[in-house]
């Protein structure tokens, strides 16, 4: 089956949590599993990164319209003019090549929920993925928290997945709508485990 991935809404509160839903499989999904959404970091956690790259952007042109006029004649003439922009060419190549890393950084780490289970994906730089899951029928604990302002303005936190080891937690960090996503996952983690014949704790 060709991999898809396209957003509807799927929770039953659909202004309150505009989630992912999706049309879509991953490497290593079961025959008879379901997804129930995908999670990414909110969209505002972007905002410090473009702050960083339009401020580059715009410094070389700042610079030149400032002092080369003044302190530094000789790069506003030739040879030297073809030089500075040359210059300035590679050095927007490479602000490019660092704003869709960090941007492929953020887009490629996820959180896919299914019925079963929850899979952690982050990529660490442009080569290095790890991947990790929990087994919802051993989930333990399950805890949200939205910390300041920002995070209590645009809806958005963290949500922290608990098991019996502490190596295999899962952190859900900065993402939208997090005390809805708790409890759309504590209702997953309960099927689950009424069908295991477990039970969540409180």
């Amino acid at each position: 089956m060709p991999t898809l991935i396209f957003f509807m809404e799927t929770m039953t509160d659909k202004k309150e949590f505009p989630a992912l839903a999706i049309a879509y499989r991953f490497p290593g999904q079961r025959d008879n599993e379901e997804i129930k959404f995908i999670l990414r970091r909110h969209t505002i956690t972007l905002l410090p990164l473009l702050l960083v790259f339009f401020f580059f952007t715009f410094l070389p042109l700042a610079f030149y319209s400032l002092f080369v006029p003044y302190d530094f004649p000789l790069l506003a003439q030739k040879p030297y003019s073809d030089i500075y922009f040359l210059m300035i060419t590679v050095y927007y190549g490479f602000l490019w090549i660092i704003a869709f890393i960090e941007w492929l950084d953020y887009y490629l780490d996820i959180w896919i929920v299914t019925d079963q289970r929850i899979l952690n994906i982050e990529q660490n730089n442009l080569f290095h993925r790890i991947a990790s899951e929990i087994d919802l029928k051993r989930v333990q604990d399950i805890s949200s928290a939205v910390n300041g302002l920002l995070q209590t303005f645009f809806q958005y936190g963290d949500v922290k997945v608990q098991t019996a080891s502490e190596e295999n937690n899962i952190n859900l960090k900065q993402i939208p709508h997090p005390v809805t996503v708790r409890r759309e996952i504590m209702e997953l983690c309960k099927a689950a485990q009424e069908e295991a014949g477990w039970g969540l704790n409180a």
